[in-house]
């Protein structure tokens, strides 16, 4: 990727394109189709229009050796001249678009063939053929101009194949032999790089420019096309399998063609000694992706679909459902007890306040106290309203036990169902991320299409997790549009700053514009961190700091008590924090979770302060988060800033209310997070000491700190994480 080039580098590679953009005018040139060279240089006129105006130059330099040693017809000059000059005014007076130039050189050679040419079958034979060759050229900008192999696709491997088919056709009217021999060299090359399927067409393509040249080629095509079709029943890895099957599919030869011993029998050897001979490196040719790569791809896809299907049956089983009553029962107990047996069981009821008074007020004494007229009514009706009170309240006791354990249970099942409800959610997405593959450089590619920008090529690169860059290739387009109206449509679409890093227009808007756009962090964080236990088996404090994508997060957090058993249940919540957000769970459903399986973990034995802040190095901006956590403190030139929320420790209550304090940092703030080991007014202990904090790195302010607030006297764990943001 041609992403920060040095000088030698672009030296090189300008010297490449004068050198080859020479080389191919030059062969077009000799090229002759009716008479003419037309049908080729006129397509490689605008391949080299399109790349500036050094391969312009190169151009004429080619076209100018062929006409004057090697008896090229001086027209492809003239006409070559006219699409330049018109080319130049329209750009001039910005009266063209990039899309209609095919049409326009097509029309000009055209006028051309039908001035020179009787026949006017012929004339529009080759006006098509140049029309092809132009849309087919319309690929191949981006990789002459950057000589990348990440821009070879198979549409392009296609179209240099077709390139150096008619290069080698140049040959033929000097040493037919040889062109044939270097045709077989290529096949064998591509068939060797796995691009048999590319070069197929292009040889179809290039056959019939060798049957518009002489149809006495007949035989010789047929001879490098029949022993394709063996390569497509085998694959061949090696270079010398490639070639027994080479020689072997030419025993097939003498049944289609007019076979010569001597002639077919040296061109086939000679070919398959230089393809043994050269050196060809195994990298593959296409970088795009390969059958097998999209089979492994739905493998895992179908994989992650069963564990989907999977996750939402465990789900269900976890669903709401209404909680079964008890109080019935329990008032066919008390019934049992006291009425059953009654002498009076049907007959104490008082009508006049409804029927069966008496169990309703069971049912009422489960739930409540009575009240006076309860009593009254007990007192006044039941033979035993003492026996009556006692037993009701004895099976209270009992009927609140199991009515809290109920109320846990419905509790824990939801709990468990969001947990499950989030894993099924991450396979989801796991599973649509998988299904769409790399698609993401297409959707901008697409967007930027339907603002009318002519793209040609679009790469997408990753330095790092949160540092990427856009490669993009397009025609038709000036620096001011990119600044003003590409940049800013990008940057909107993807929500995401973007800085131009590289912008190279070889030609006016016409031409292929060249753009490299950079997404990187603008801040980054200093930090330091200092601890002391109260135990020196361990201490009770745990912190963790890691980075997802261009969000950088230091989250604290204090056990209950102290020594192993707290630091344990420190550093699991802060462990399951860090996977949760790393495997893109958002903040406030991992602190759901985390509060949900510490409740499921030990029933309400186990809890843990949390303290922690998210800071954007994009934007500079802070998110922090404290459930029964000390207050943060932020230093801005040498004032101090005291952010602090109550709220209770996670694991204690669910569903935890999500509450969060939004910061905008700005660069050099000092930002200071401290467990609850400092029993002193810490915001004054900063203001008396801000003094001694000048430009230090956070590390040596984090061991200052510890050092002025401990005295020696260590009551409890102390934990003090200093940050710094800082400029890139």
């Amino acid at each position: 990727m041609e992403l920060v080039v040095s000088r030698t580098h672009e030296h090189k590679l300008k010297y490449q394109l004068i050198f080859l953009t020479s080389l191919i005018s030059f062969l077009f040139s000799l090229v002759l189709i009716q008479g003419t060279s037309l049908v080729f240089t006129i397509p490689f006129f605008y391949l080299c229009f399109m790349c500036g105006y050094q391969a312009i130059m190169s151009y004429a330099i080619g076209t100018i050796i062929a006409v004057v040693g090697f008896n090229t017809p001086i027209e492809v000059l003239y006409i070559s001249g006219i699409c330049f000059v018109v080319l130049e005014f329209c750009q001039f007076f910005h009266s063209m678009k990039a899309s209609y130039i095919p049409y326009f050189l097509t029309l000009i050679t055209g006028v051309f063939y039908a001035y020179y040419q009787i026949e006017i079958l012929t004339t529009l034979l080759l006006t098509i053929l140049t029309y092809v060759n132009i849309m087919i050229f319309i690929k191949l900008p981006p990789f002459f101009v950057h000589n990348q192999t990440h821009l070879l696709t198979h549409e392009r491997i296609k179209a240099l194949s077709i390139v150096v088919l008619i290069c080698m056709m140049s040959l033929l009217s000097y040493s037919r032999e040889v062109t044939m021999i270097l045709i077989r060299v290529f096949i064998l090359v591509m068939i060797y790089h796995k691009c048999l399927n590319d070069l197929l067409p292009s040889l179809f393509y290039g056959a019939l420019f060798m049957l518009l040249m002489s149809v006495g080629y007949k035989d010789d095509i047929l001879s490098f096309l029949i022993p394709l079709f063996f390569f497509y029943m085998v694959n061949l890895k090696s270079k010398w399998t490639i070639v027994c099957l080479y020689l072997l599919a030419h025993l097939t030869l003498p049944f289609f063609v007019d076979f010569s011993y001597m002639y077919h029998g040296i061109i086939v050897s000679i070919s398959a000694v230089v393809f043994l001979l050269i050196p060809i490196s195994s990298h593959k040719l296409v970088l795009s992706s390969s059958y097998e790569e999209m089979t492994l791809k739905q493998q895992i896809t179908k994989q992650v679909d069963s564990f989907c299907h999977l996750f939402e049956q465990m789900t269900s089983l976890f669903n709401q459902a209404p909680a079964h009553n008890h109080k019935l029962e329990y008032v066919g107990y008390i019934y049992e007890d006291m009425c059953q047996d009654c002498s009076s069981c049907h007959t104490c009821f008082n009508q006049q306040y409804g029927p069966n008074r008496l169990v309703k007020l069971m049912n009422k004494g489960l739930k409540e106290e009575y009240t006076k007229d309860d009593l009254h009514f007990i007192n006044q009706y039941c033979l035993k309203p003492k026996q009556y009170i006692e037993s009701l309240a004895m099976y209270q006791k009992d009927y609140n036990k199991i009515n809290r354990i109920q109320q846990e249970y419905q509790t824990m099942r939801k709990d468990l169902y969001q947990q499950f409800s989030l894993l099924n959610d991450v396979f989801n997405r796991f599973s649509t991320q998988l299904q769409i593959g790399h698609i993401e450089e297409k959707h901008i590619y697409e967007h930027l299409q339907g603002y009318h920008f002519q793209i040609t090529h679009l790469k997408k690169y990753y330095e790092t997790q949160s540092i990427y860059y856009l490669e993009i290739g397009l025609y038709e387009t000036t620096k001011e549009e990119i600044e003003n109206e590409l940049i800013p449509i990008l940057e909107t679409y993807l929500n995401e700053s973007l800085d131009l890093h590289t912008l190279q227009i070889p030609m006016h808007q016409l031409g292929y514009t060249y753009v490299v756009l950079k997404h990187q962090t603008r801040y980054f964080l200093q930090y330091g961190v200092s601890q002391c236990s109260k135990e020196p088996v361990a201490c009770g404090d745990s912190y963790t700091m890691f980075m997802m994508n261009e969000n950088h997060y230091f989250a604290l957090s204090d056990g209950m008590g102290q020594g192993q058993k707290a630091s344990d249940d420190a550093t699991l919540t802060l462990d399951v924090i860090k996977q949760l957000i790393m495997n893109g769970i958002s903040l406030s459903d991992t602190i759901q979770s985390v509060n949900a399986l510490l409740r499921i973990k030990n029933r309400n034995d186990m809890f843990t302060t949390l303290d922690m802040i998210e800071v954007n190095l994009v934007l500079g901006s802070a998110t922090l988060l404290k459930y029964g956590a000390c207050p943060t403190y932020i230093i801005r030139n040498h004032q101090v800033i005291e952010i602090k929320s109550k709220s209770l420790p996670i694991g204690i209550v669910s569903p935890l209310t999500i509450s969060t304090e939004k910061e905008k940092l700005i660069e050099n703030d000092i930002v200071i997070m401290i467990s609850d080991g400092f029993t002193q007014d810490f915001e004054l202990f900063l203001k008396e000491n801000e003094y001694l904090i000048d430009n230090d790195h956070p590390k040596e302010i984090a061991q200052l700190l510890m050092h002025l607030a401990s005295h020696g006297d260590t009551n409890d764990d102390m934990t003090i994480i200093v940050l710094k943001l800082c400029k890139q």
